[in-house]
């Protein structure tokens, strides 16, 4: 007879309350650090459509450089790569 042993961790969740102005986020594959800087609605001039919330991430680190170094990134994708493990959000 075959037994599995199946382990159940509890994994943090990240909500949008979790992004706030100058929160560090770490990029885990390539070691570079971010922090949010500013929140913005990219739907904001179409008066009409539902609000779409991006963030401006400044980042430095190894792979960072002039081309790279402030990023806009949807709230959404933000909270995917931190709920998915490839980015930390660093907590105090």
């Amino acid at each position: 007879m075959t037994r599995k042993l199946v382990t159940l961790m509890m994994i943090r969740l990240y909500k949008t309350t979790d992004l706030q102005h100058g929160k560090l986020i770490k990029d885990i594959a390539s070691g570079d650090l971010g922090i949010l800087t500013t929140r913005f609605n990219i739907m904001r001039d179409w008066g009409e459509e539902s609000a779409i919330w991006a963030w401006d991430i400044y980042w430095t680190g190894p792979s960072t450089d002039e081309e790279n170094r402030v990023v806009p990134f949807i709230e959404k994708g933000i909270l995917g790569l931190l709920n998915g493990g490839t980015w930390l959000l660093i907590e105090e």
